[in-house]
């Protein structure tokens, strides 16, 4: 049998931890017949840079390193695992292996590896979101304690095609770049809706040049914040309340359409028929789904919007 080694990543690790996630995604999007059509494809993100950055595994180093680990079978990156922690809550990022290295039992080494990623306080809750169509995955962490929570469904439209509504919206929206002055509403809206505080993840979001933060007000009250991506999506998003939180939806959704994106998209719970509806009544369609699996159920999602990447819930 091959020899599996594993340790922590590092920075020159990054370039082939990209390629190996591409490669994974697209081999198991193609096996399934989403290739075409999923956000998480090569065939729809742009070409790496010839001077790639990494912000996102650059951030992980620096503030999760306990939990960033890579195995390799010779010269090989046979695999990736990454968990954050933020408080009680520690989240599974990224666990993908190689389809040249299937069967040597690195995804769960990976898992065991994560799973000693400590936080200042006791764990209390474990979760994920992973393909809906990849029961592999779906059994290895179901045998670690976490269970399937919540269908997902990315759903998008192309951008002309979003119809145009007149839209009587109480909710005042408010660009913000200054992360810090804006830290403790951030943590106050998350905790009331997951349970969590994430500062981290924001002040992370903060630093991207392609996402924009908005604040929502309803007479100077803070009701919610959304985030904008250059790329059409939208997410995360949290609202106070679930009349505030259809408003700033809808808003969201408006604002995408008038970008220069070529599809406005967002991911839609399945319990959340309200958000369901919005995306219906928008002409979304389903591009891919998922599951959030946890070890304990999270607060419900109904004034929530999860945005489908590793660094976030």
């Amino acid at each position: 049998m091959l020899h599996v080694s594993y340790r922590k990543a590092r920075q020159d690790d990054f370039p082939r931890i990209l390629q190996l996630l591409r490669n994974t995604v697209d081999d198991l999007l193609k096996n399934h017949g989403f290739y075409e059509i999923s956000p998480f494809s090569s065939s729809r993100a742009p070409p790496p840079a010839p001077q790639q950055t990494f912000p996102w595994f650059e951030f992980a180093l620096k503030e999760d390193s306990d939990g960033f680990w890579i195995a390799e079978v010779g010269e090989d990156l046979a695999g990736i695992g990454l968990s954050w922690v933020r408080g009680p809550l520690w989240y599974l990022a990224h666990l993908f292996v190689s389809p040249d290295h299937q069967g040597l039992n690195v995804g769960r080494s990976l898992l065991d590896k994560t799973f000693e990623h400590r936080s200042s306080v006791p764990i209390t809750n474990r979760a994920l979101m992973t393909f809906a169509y990849n029961p592999v995955s779906i059994s290895l962490y179901t045998r670690y304690g976490m269970y399937a929570r919540e269908p997902l469904y990315s759903m998008e439209a192309p951008r002309e095609q979003i119809p145009k509504h007149d839209l009587d919206l109480k909710v005042k929206p408010e660009k913000i770049n200054d992360f810090q002055a804006h830290r403790k509403a951030l943590s106050e809206i998350d905790l009331k809706n997951t349970g969590y505080v994430r500062d981290k993840n924001h002040e992370f979001l903060h630093s991207l040049p392609t996402v924009q933060c908005y604040l929502f007000m309803v007479d100077k009250e803070l009701v919610g914040y959304s985030y904008a991506w250059k790329n059409g999506r939208i997410g995360p998003l949290a609202a106070l309340s679930h009349s505030t939180f259809k408003d700033i939806v809808r808003y969201s959704i408006g604002l995408a359409a008038g970008s220069d994106a070529q599809y406005v998209g967002m991911l839609v719970t399945g319990s959340n028929e309200t958000l369901m509806k919005i995306a219906l009544e928008n002409k979304m369609r389903i591009v891919d789904n998922y599951l959030f699996m946890s070890s304990s159920p999270l607060p419900n999602f109904s004034n929530y919007v999860l945005y489908p990447t590793g660094s976030l819930l």
